[in-house]
Formats: structure tokens, C-alpha cells, sequence
């Protein structure tokens, strides 16, 4: 057997303590590692767990009732997203392994033509209601494949200003029900009415190429806003932005028009994955609403990346790494060139953040490894993940 690829990384996590005041163990955000075509193995092991008692007291999707796996393997055959996983019983160095049912290890290629590969976009799952909220909560009776992180697309629903919207993910009650959106970065406001039956679909790729055009989701009235988005933006600050939003959504001010002279605006600062702020003072603009149900059909706000402002990019000389979930998008440059358009497809593994056991029924951290929150909500551990993978020199 020969080795074509091997590295390692630091686990990662973009949203909030999951058990707020208090220290814990959660699961961290997949992860998608660049490995040349024709993989046909890969081992990953967590550096950090391997030296480690037991855990049964991770958090996944809110709940603190995972594994700590630290040694994972897949090979070609293996279903998408499993595995075969070694795990410690809990407060002990005792080895137990299983198999993940789901948050294993996927093949990853964006231009969906890979045998094997992850779809980019999931086969339709039904959906039984929405709530009508600035964080929708979606009843269905099949989570399999979601995670807080995960995007999804709606469809068929009476909420019709929600559906074909990529939004992200943040909490997921197991064959019940996912909710849709952060608290930072919610509804500006309610869809309107409940949503009846419908579809939901995981969407498993972005755009190939970067910078890429994003659905806004609130706009602040602030000295310098703070733009929200659906799904992750990618950005950093000085890249140059322009805004089109609907006449039903308010905040028409910012929107490029004759009437500012279709003038650009500019990142200030990166709040998180899912909010940045801009050079616009927006405190007597009209106040930013989502287009509820009652306003269809409407456009939907969106914001448009097109350049960057040098002077804007170089007040901030560390921060122009385009990143999403702590690592840089694959392929983008850094410094005052990080607005630069680039392709950023590769072919690769998706490292899932776990899943439930086929012997143990019960989630087991996966190979994305784990982060540690201190009781002030602040990240103080990330896991150290080494990973290896190879090319068989006979079989499949």
C-alpha cells in the first residue's frame, strides 16, 4: 500500500458553549482535508484523546451524551458517512470500538462526479410543519446526516419567503426536529404564518468559486451595521461589498443605486462566520425587515462581494485570511489579494463531527475531533487530529 496524503489540524467550532456558564466538551465542526484522486483508505487518529481517560459527556447536537472517539478508519466499499471507531469507556483508558452509522467519512468532490462521493445537494426529506419564528424550527420525522453546522435547503412549504433559502443549522433533536439560524444571525423578522408539510434537502457544497454572494438576513441600525447572513460569508475586512435588497425589506439606503452613486461599501471588522460589520452609518436608514409571506413574491436581500478597498484591507494586515469554522477556504489568498476570485474545488475526505454507534445506539465524537469550553463560554482546548490516507496496491 502506498500513502498519497498525510497532515494534521486543530478541531474547530463556530457556535456558542452549548451548556452556557459551564465547562464542556463538544464536538467539533466537520472537516474537509484535500486528498488526491483515487483515495482508497484513510486512518485519523486525535492526538489529543488518545492521551486522554474516557469521556462519555460530549455534547452533540445539544446533548451531553457522546463518546470520545480517538482512533477512526475508513476504506473504499464503506457507506458514505461511516466508519469503523476506537472509543474509551468513560473515566478510563479502557478501548471499545464501533461503527458510525452517520458523521464518519464521506469522499468529497464539488464537481459531483466522483463514484461514492457525497451529493452536493440530499435527496428531498419531508418535512411536517415550521415554525413561524425568526429561528424557524422544522418538525420531520428523519434527521439522519444533520448537525448543528449542517445547511439546509427548504422547499413545498407554506412558508414560501423560507423556501430555497441555504440556511444554516443550529440545533438538531434527533428524528424530530432542526432549527434553522443562530441567534446571531435570525430572522430580522417572523416568515409571517406557520409552514405546513414540505421538504427539507442538505445542501453539501458551496459555489466552486470565491468570493461568493450571500442572503442577508438583518441589517442593523448602528454607526457601522452588522450585516447577518444565512449560511457562512467567508469574508474579511476591506473587500468591498455592494447590497441588494428588495423594497419590502426596508434599509433601501443601502442598496447600489443612482441615488448613493452606486457607491461600494467596505468590511470593518469579521464578527463571526455568520456577521460582519461595514463602513455605512445606517442609524437613519429605514429598519431592515425579512420579507414575511404575506410579501411574495419578493426578491431577497443579498449581499454581493465584487473587490476590495486597499486602504480598509491594510488597517487590518492579520485578519485577511478568508476563513469559515477557523480554516482557510481552500485555495483563497491571503493579505490584500484576499478578495481575489479563485476556484476553490479540490477532491477530499468530509471528516464528520459523529454519530450514533452501531453497537453502542449513543453518539461517538467523530474524526473533526472535539473542542473544550471553559465556564466563562470560551474555547480554551481544540483536539490535535493527525490523519494518513493511501492507495491500495491490489483490491478495491
Amino acid at each position: 500500500m502506498a500513502i498519497i496524503g498525510q497532515g494534521s489540524f486543530s478541531a474547530s467550532y463556530s457556535s456558542a458553549n452549548p451548556n452556557p456558564g459551564s465547562a464542556s466538551n463538544q464536538a467539533g465542526a466537520q472537516q474537509i482535508i484535500q486528498i488526491p484522486s483515487g483515495v482508497d483508505w484513510i486512518k485519523v487518529y486525535n492526538y489529543t484523546k488518545a492521551g486522554q481517560n474516557g469521556l462519555s459527556s460530549v455534547y452533540f447536537n445539544g446533548t451531553a451524551n457522546a463518546f470520545a472517539g480517538y482512533e477512526f478508519y475508513w476504506q473504499r466499499g464503506m457507506a458514505a458517512g461511516t466508519g469503523m471507531v476506537k472509543y474509551k469507556a468513560n473515566g478510563a483508558a479502557t478501548v471499545d470500538q464501533d461503527t458510525l452509522i452517520a458523521g464518519g467519512f464521506t469522499l468529497y468532490d464539488p464537481s459531483g462526479q466522483t463514484p461514492g462521493a457525497l451529493p452536493l445537494l440530499g435527496s428531498p426529506v419531508a418535512t411536517t410543519a415550521t415554525t413561524n419564528a425568526t429561528q424557524p424550527v422544522v418538525s420531520t420525522g428523519n434527521t439522519a446526516g444533520l448537525q448543528v453546522g449542517s445547511v439546509v435547503r427548504l422547499s413545498s412549504t407554506a412558508q414560501t419567503d423560507v423556501n430555497g433559502i441555504d440556511m444554516v443549522v443550529s440545533a438538531v433533536t434527533a428524528n424530530t426536529s432542526f432549527t434553522l439560524l443562530t441567534s446571531t444571525n435570525a430572522l430580522a423578522t417572523a416568515p409571517g404564518a406557520i409552514g405546513g408539510a414540505g421538504f427539507y434537502r442538505i445542501v453539501n457544497a458551496n459555489p466552486l468559486f470565491y468570493p461568493r454572494r450571500r442572503y442577508v438576513t438583518n441589517i442593523t441600525k448602528a454607526t457601522n451595521a452588522q450585516v447577518s447572513t444565512a449560511i457562512a460569508h467567508g469574508l474579511t475586512p476591506g473587500q468591498a461589498v455592494r447590497f441588494s435588497i428588495p423594497t419590502v425589506s426596508g434599509m433601501t439606503q443601502l442598496s447600489s443605486s443612482p441615488f448613493n452613486n452606486y457607491e461600494p461599501c467596505t468590511v470593518v471588522q469579521v464578527i463571526d462566520d455568520y456577521n460582519f460589520t461595514i463602513n455605512i452609518d445606517t442609524t437613519s436608514f429605514t429598519t431592515f425587515t425579512w420579507p414575511t409571506i404575506a410579501q411574495q413574491p419578493s426578491d431577497f436581500p443579498q449581499v454581493v462581494p465584487f473587490g476590495e478597498d486597499t486602504a480598509g484591507a491594510l488597517a487590518s494586515p492579520y485578519a485577511q485570511t478568508p476563513t469559515i469554522a477557523g480554516q482557510q477556504i481552500f485555495n483563497t489568498n491571503t493579505g490584500i489579494l484576499a478578495d481575489s476570485t479563485v476556484n476553490t474545488g479540490f477532491l477530499g475526505m468530509i471528516l464528520g463531527s459523529g454519530g450514533n454507534g452501531t453497537a453502542l445506539t449513543t453518539p461517538i465524537s467523530g474524526p473533526a475531533g472535539t473542542v473544550h469550553f471553559t465556564s466563562g463560554n470560551v474555547i480554551d482546548v481544540t483536539d490535535t487530529m493527525y490523519w494518513v490516507a493511501g492507495k491500495s496496491d491490489f483490491g478495491v
